[in-house]
Parts: structure tokens; sequence; C-alpha cells
């Protein structure tokens, strides 16, 4: 009988805590379509999703990796910084794709990049020219997960395809300083935000999560 009731019991708890979750996804997707407008560029927490207005849901991928705000080649984008500063970060490099099961895709020429640091927010240009001079964001990658095929060369960014999104801002971002990146499609959805702070850049390059 005892054991019975501690099996009944943590069941109890199970069925609490999935209450709970799924009160707090609804609550999450009802402020991100209330709050968060097209103009919006506050960032609602360290990672996210977000969707395209067909509805395809996008997701990070993999590691961010931040650069020094060195000039040259450190990533596979040629940079040129307004400051340069070997101490300071100044690009970071994330990748994006479809969650499985999406149909159709999302098309990165008319994403909005937005860059928030010290306070001041600011949407970055695209910028497709090698160097790439600061500030700016382009599409440093495109790579297909099937490994008998590659990206197909468009901006479309399509099921099973992974988009390395390249992104450095007007200034250079001081260690322990506080940042956010977000890479926003068009809609009133929420987007992808990395929310964290600037490392010492003991190193050209270094991978944050």
């Amino acid at each position: 009988m005892q054991k019975r009731k501690k099996t009944e019991d943590a069941l109890t708890v199970l069925g609490v805590i999935l209450l709970i979750l799924g009160f707090v996804l609804l609550v999450y997707i009802a402020l991100g379509f209330i709050s968060h407008s097209p103009g919006s560029t506050s960032p609602g927490g360290l990672l996210h999703t977000f969707a395209s207005d067909s509805g395809n849901l996008l997701r990070h991928v993999g590691p961010v990796t931040v650069f020094s705000a060195v000039n040259g080649t450190p990533s596979d984008v040629a940079v040129r910084y307004l400051h340069p500063d070997a101490g300071s970060m100044g690009a970071a490099e994330m990748n994006v794709a479809l969650f499985i099961g999406s149909m159709g895709g999302v098309d990165f020429d008319k994403v909005r990049v937005v860059w928030i640091s010290g306070g001041i927010a600011e949407t970055i240009p695209r910028k497709d020219s090698r160097p790439l001079v600061c500030p700016g964001w382009t599409i440093a990658g495109k790579y297909n997960m099937l490994s008998v095929k590659s990206g197909n060369g468009d901006d479309i960014l399509d099921p099973n395809e992974q988009f390395e999104i390249f992104v450095c801002p007007t200034n250079v971002t001081a260690p322990y300083q506080q940042f956010s990146l977000i890479i926003a499609p068009p809609g009133n959805v929420l987007p992808p935000i990395v929310s964290t702070t600037a490392p010492p850049m003991v190193k050209p390059l270094i991978t944050l999560i």
C-alpha cells in the first residue's frame, strides 16, 4: 500500500509540473504575439525561436562564436572594423535553420538584424561586399544538413538547410559588457535572441554556447 501511495504521489507531482509547463508555454506564446511588434527590439530572454509569415519555425543551431575586433579574416568573412581593438569583441556568428517538419522557406533578404549593447539598439545593414566594413551582417555560409546535397545558393532558407549569419555592429563590445543579437524575419513573431556578456578576447575567436 505504501509503495502504491508513493507511485500515486509521484504521478500527481508529475501532472502538476506538466500543467505548469503547459501554462508557462501558453503565456509565453501569448505575450510574444501581444507585445512583440516588428519595430520592437527588446530581447525576451536567452535563446528563442521564431516563425515566418507562413508559419515556418526557425531555430538557433549549434554554438555562437564571437570574434576579436581585429581586421582580417578570423571567420569565413573578411572584415574591417571602424575601431579595431584586439581586447574587445567585434562580431558574432550563429547558425539558424527551420524546425524539422517545416514546409516552404524564409526569405533572408527580408530579415532584420538588431544588435543591443550599452543600452543602444542598432539595426545592422545587410552587406555582401568583401571585406565587410562594420556595421554590417551577411550570410557567411549556406549548408544542407543532408550530406548528399549542398545549399542551393539563394537567400531562401529551405528545409534541411542552415544559414551561417555573421554580424558586426558599429562599436566594439568591451569584456563583460552585456549584448544581445536578434535576427527577426517579417511579421509579428518572436525572433531568436542571443543575450549574454562579452568575454575577454584572449583569442581571435571564442565559442560562447
